[in-house]
């Protein structure tokens, strides 16, 4: 469905993980082990993520992982229907 609906193969994917987290926060180390993806098959989403301001970068601290904020938007939702809707598709279709 991501591939469908976004010319990306995990962009659903990851949108879900990051609506998920509780706090907001998401690095693409921690995305990429969660979904058990490579780091590069989760950079091009973040990346277009951050482009359409659903995600902001937040400045580097001390160490090296650079944090996102998932930023408020109806996307989130939108995702999470779209699992909804793939989890009730009969399985002849």
């Amino acid at each position: 469905m991501s591939r469908a609906a976004f010319g990306q193969t995990y962009r659903l994917e990851i949108m879900l993980a990051v609506a998920e987290a509780e706090d907001g926060l998401v690095t693409l180390t921690d995305l990429a082990r969660s979904l058990e993806l490579s780091t590069s098959n989760v950079q091009v989403a973040l990346k277009s993520l951050v482009a359409t301001g659903l995600l902001s970068e937040l400045p580097k601290g001390d160490n090296r992982r650079r944090y996102l904020l998932r930023n408020p938007s109806p996307a989130w939702d939108w995702a999470r229907q779209m699992l909804d809707q793939v989890s009730v598709v009969p399985a002849d279709r």
